[in-house]
C-alpha cells in the first residue's frame, strides 16, 4: 500500500513540511509505503521515503492508493493528484488574503496577490468535488472550508512532536528580551511587534527584540519597511533580523528570551506558538485566526494591540514568581496534548470508515 503527499515543496523548517514528514512517519508505523511528489527537488535531511517530481512522476500506482494535497494556496500543478487512481484526501493549511499585502507591499504585488486569493478559492471549489475527504490542521481552517461542500471534514493539528526545554534561570539574566518567530510577511504584523518593542524597551532598557524569520522576496519593500521602523525608533542595536537558522537555534533563541509576543493577524495554525511553549517561556498572542485554538488554555491572549495595556499584562506575569510558573506548567501540559494526539488512531479509524 503506497501513500503520496503532493507538494510543492519539502522543507524541514515550516509548518507545512513538518507536518508532511509527520505523516509519513505515521503512515508508516502502519504499513504503508510513503512517498512524496514535488515540484521543487528535494534540500534537507534523508527521509525513509521515496521522492518523484511532478513533471517526470512514472511510479506505478493503484485504486488503493492514498493520494494526499497539502494545500495552501495556488501554485501546486495538482492535475497530477487529480487523475492519479486512488483515495483523495486534501490537506488544508489555510490562504493568506490579500488584504494584508495593501499598503504594505507595491501595488502590482498586492493586485496579484489577489489574483493569487482567487485562484485559490477556485481551486479549492474544484478540489471540493473530487476529493474524497479534507484534513484541516485547526478549527479555523475548518470553519474556513464550510462554505464548500467538502466529503468526510476532519481536523487534525499538525503532525509533529515537540521537544520541551524547563527554562534555565540564568540565562533569563532579568532582560527581559522578547522574540517572534515567522516569515517576514504583511501578516505577521512584524510592524506591530517593533513598535511594541519600542514602548517595552522604555521599561526594560537591557531588553532586545529577536525576529526570527526568512524573507520573501516576492513582497517587495515589506522587510525594508520593517528596517526603516527600527531606525525609526532608534533600536538598531536591540532589534535583530535573525535569518536561515537551524530548529535547533531556533530553539535556543527562544529559550533564552523571557517572552514570546505574537502580533500576526492571520494564522492558519502557528506551530512556532507551540515551539515557544516547549522553549518555557511565556507567551502572548493576538487572539486572531487559528491562535487561540493553537494555543487551548496555554499562554495569555490580548484582544487589543493598546501597547501600554499589554506591557503591564506581561509585567504582572513576568515578575510574579507564581503566575509565571503557572503559565509555564500549563504550556507544557499543552503540549503534552499534541505531543499525545493519536494520530495513527484517528487516521486509521478515518480510513476504516471508508472515506469514499
Amino acid at each position: 500500500m503506497n501513500v503520496f503527499q503532493h507538494l510543492d515543496e519539502l522543507k524541514d523548517s515550516d509548518g507545512v513540511g513538518n507536518d508532511a514528514i509527520g505523516l509519513a512517519e505515521v503512515f508508516q508505523n502502519l504499513g504503508y509505503n510513503t512517498h512524496f511528489i514535488t515540484r521543487l527537488p528535494r534540500k534537507g535531511k534523508p527521509l525513509n521515503s521515496d521522492f518523484h517530481l511532478v513533471q517526470s512522476f512514472d511510479f506505478p500506482t493503484h485504486s488503493n492508493d492514498i493520494h494526499i494535497l497539502h494545500y495552501g494556496g495556488s501554485g501546486y500543478p495538482y492535475t497530477l493528484f487529480q487523475e492519479l487512481p486512488g483515495i483523495k484526501i486534501l490537506r488544508f493549511h489555510n490562504v493568506t488574503p490579500a488584504m494584508f499585502y495593501e499598503h504594505t507591499t507595491t501595488e502590482d504585488i498586492y493586485y496579484a496577490m489577489e489574483k493569487f486569493e482567487s485562484l485559490s478559492y477556485l481551486e479549492i471549489a474544484s478540489l471540493s468535488i473530487f476529493c474524497d475527504s479534507v484534513w484541516c490542521d485547526s478549527q479555523f481552517n475548518y470553519d474556513t472550508l464550510s462554505r464548500y461542500q467538502f466529503r468526510n471534514p476532519y481536523i487534525l493539528p499538525i503532525c509533529k512532536q515537540y521537544e520541551k526545554i524547563p527554562k534555565k534561570q540564568e540565562l533569563v539574566k532579568n532582560k527581559f528580551s522578547i522574540s517572534f518567530v515567522g516569515r517576514f510577511s504583511p501578516q505577521k504584523k512584524w510592524e506591530d511587534l517593533i513598535t511594541f518593542f519600542s514602548n517595552w524597551a522604555k521599561e526594560f532598557p537591557d531588553a532586545e527584540c529577536f525576529c526570527v524569520g526568512s524573507i520573501i522576496g516576492a513582497f517587495d519593500g515589506y522587510f525594508d519597511r520593517l528596517t526603516e521602523n527600527v531606525r525609526k525608533y532608534n533600536l538598531e542595536n536591540k532589534v535583530h533580523f535573525l535569518m536561515g537558522k537551524p530548529d535547533s537555534e531556533v530553539l535556543s533563541i527562544l529559550n533564552q528570551s523571557s517572552a514570546f509576543v505574537s502580533m500576526s493577524e492571520h494564522e492558519g495554525f502557528c506551530l512556532p506558538i507551540l515551539e515557544a511553549f516547549g522553549a518555557g517561556i511565556p507567551v502572548f498572542a493576538y487572539a486572531q485566526g487559528a491562535i487561540p485554538g493553537t494555543m487551548r488554555e496555554g499562554g495569555k491572549l490580548f484582544f487589543s494591540k493598546e501597547n501600554q495595556s499589554l506591557i503591564q499584562i506581561m509585567k504582572e506575569t513576568l515578575l510574579d514568581k507564581e503566575k509565571y510558573q503557572t503559565m509555564i506548567q500549563t504550556q507544557f501540559n499543552v503540549l503534552e496534548y499534541y505531543n499525545q494526539f493519536p494520530f495513527a488512531e484517528a487516521i486509521s479509524g478515518i480510513l476504516r470508515s471508508g472515506i469514499k
